[in-house]
C-alpha cells in the first residue's frame, strides 16, 4: 500500500498524511492547512488561496468519510496498478459474502488480497427486479427487436435495388 501514497496528487499527499491516518490526524492536518490556505488568513493571492482551500475541503470530506475513503483508496490503487501495467481490480474483489441482513462480514475491499475469483456478495441468490426495472428491460428488449427488424428491412431493400 506504500505505493498509493506516491499516486499523483493524492489527498493523503496534499494533507501530509500516511495511508493509515486516523480521524484525529486527518482533522489536525485539515485545521493546520485551513489556517494556511483560508483566503482571509493567508498572504497568498486570493485566487490561489481559494483554489487551495477548496481542494483542502474536498480532501478532508473524502478522507473523513469511511466509505468515501475506502472508494478513494480503491481508485488510487487502480491508478498505481495502471502505471505499473497491472490488471484492473474490481472494488469488491477479495471481500467476503454478505450476511443475511445485508451487512458486510468484513471490509468491502481488501487491497492485500490477490484473489482472482469473483466474489459472490449475494450468497448465490438472484436479486428480484422491481416492476419499474422489469418494464425498463421489456422496453429495451422491444427497442432492440425493432432495431434489428429495421436493419434487416434496410438490408433487404438495399439488396433488391
Amino acid at each position: 500500500m506504500g505505493l498509493l501514497f506516491q499516486a499523483a496528487d493524492s489527498h493523503y499527499r496534499y494533507l501530509g498524511l500516511t495511508l493509515n491516518a486516523d480521524t484525529e490526524e486527518i482533522k489536525a492536518a485539515y485545521r493546520k492547512l485551513s489556517k494556511a490556505y483560508h483566503p482571509d488568513m493567508t498572504s497568498l493571492p486570493l485566487e490561489i488561496a481559494a483554489q487551495k482551500f477548496v481542494r483542502l475541503k474536498e480532501a478532508y470530506t473524502v478522507l473523513n468519510n469511511e466509505e468515501e475513503r475506502r472508494f478513494y483508496d480503491w481508485q488510487l490503487a487502480q491508478e498505481v496498478s495502471r502505471r505499473q501495467g497491472g490488471r484492473f481490480v474490481w472494488p469488491y474483489e477479495g471481500s467476503t459474502s454478505m450476511k443475511n441482513d445485508g451487512s458486510n462480514i468484513s471490509e468491502v475491499w481488501d487491497p492485500d488480497n490477490n484473489s482472482k475469483e469473483p466474489v459472490d456478495r449475494l450468497g448465490g441468490a438472484n436479486m428480484e427486479l422491481s416492476d419499474q426495472a422489469q418494464a425498463a428491460l421489456a422496453f429495451d428488449f422491444f427497442a432492440l427487436l425493432v432495431s434489428i427488424v429495421a436493419i434487416v428491412i434496410a438490408v433487404l431493400k438495399q439488396s433488391q435495388s
